[in-house]
């Protein structure tokens, strides 16, 4: 075989790979400094040098020069002179920006935090563990709690996922034929919000740490819902209220290891007993998002111990918690990173 076939031959065992973008790190969080900083907002249309720009930052002007010089190269930003500018594609790091990203690459909220902790990455490749506690001291929910900046980020989070699952959650299941809903985990209760508001009749259950149960029903009052929820903190490895149509898991199951995953599922199951059903919404990994969601999967490690899931583990893991998949409904988004809500009963 000649040097040309065996290139051609390897090529399609193995596409090329970019290595040096592969393994740089620092340009991912100039980026996140520069977001953190909110540089593209402080030099607005226009464009600052700078000294001023460091000033209104609170930021070293020759250190802020220096990371604006590499984020040039990397096309964010452009030089004029001793002033810089925004550039086209550095716009996305404004705030107001429709793809959302300045906050959740903001190092000091929720998402930026759990970025830094990938540091501890081979930490938890090594014993199994998270990587959070290692970096930070304490556990990312006790973290995040005693924080209520980080708590703010979490909701600004939680409010982008509950307009992404929307049609999934909203749209498959037969929720006319339900009256009570437990949302088991309901974070600040942005995913139970829209499911409330699209369904006039539904009463709900709140079901997480004290701490977020009041922010919780704290925004759903606020949104005209404070009369159809009641709140039950308290962890959801606890028995469940019991006796409700649906229990309502969204985006929690792949926060939590095999063992715990199984553990919940089960509370879960036990309180549905053979009337109620078990909904899960998680996007599972498929061959079209199999680079994000084994990154995603990677970052579930390190931060929780959590992991992700392809369909079939998931119905294995609904098995072992005895469920089996009644119904399964996507929102049908053109994004290869679908949610999907998986109806489970007993088996």
């Amino acid at each position: 075989m000649s040097t040309t076939e065996h290139s051609a031959a390897g090529s399609e065992e193995a596409p090329a790979v970019n290595f040096p973008a592969l393994t740089d790190v620092v340009t991912p969080f100039a980026v996140r400094c520069a977001a953190t900083l909110r540089l593209a907002d402080l030099i607005g249309a226009g464009s600052r040098d700078a000294a001023a720009l460091a000033e209104s930052a609170g930021a070293d002007p020759a250190a802020l020069a220096r990371l604006l010089d590499h984020l040039c190269v990397a096309g964010l930003f452009a030089a004029d002179g001793d002033s810089y500018r925004v550039t086209a594609a550095g716009a996305v790091l404004r705030e107001d920006h429709p793809a959302g990203l300045r906050a959740t690459l903001d190092l000091e909220t929720f998402v930026g935090r759990s970025d830094s902790s990938c540091a501890n990455l081979l930490h938890s490749v090594r014993t199994g563990e998270p990587g959070y506690q290692k970096t930070f001291g304490a556990p990312l929910w006790t973290d995040t709690v005693a924080h209520p900046e980080l708590v703010t980020g979490f909701e600004h989070l939680h409010e982008m996922f509950g307009a992404w699952s929307e049609p999934t959650v909203t749209g498959g299941f037969d929720w006319a034929s339900a009256k009570q809903v437990v949302d088991v985990g309901c974070g600040h209760g942005a995913v139970l919000r829209r499911l409330l508001l699209a369904f006039g009749h539904l009463r709900a259950t709140l079901v997480d740490l004290p701490e977020i149960v009041a922010r919780a029903e704290q925004s759903l009052g606020e949104a005209g819902l404070g009369d159809r929820v009641s709140g039950a903190p308290g962890s959801y490895f606890d028995p469940l209220p019991e006796g409700a149509d649906a229990y309502l898991l969204s985006l929690i199951v792949h926060q939590e290891p095999h063992e715990r995953a199984v553990a919940l599922l089960r509370r879960c199951a036990d309180a549905a007993g053979s009337h109620g059903t078990v909904l899960v919404m998680q996007a599972p990994v498929t061959p079209a998002n199999r680079f994000a969601m084994t990154a995603l999967d990677l970052r579930m490690l390190v931060t929780v111990g959590g992991r992700e899931r392809t369909v079939d583990q998931y119905r294995d893991l609904f098995a072992e918690a005895g469920l089996r998949i009644a119904g399964q409904y996507a929102g049908g988004s053109e994004s290869p990173v679908d949610p999907v809500l998986f109806a489970c009963v007993a088996n």
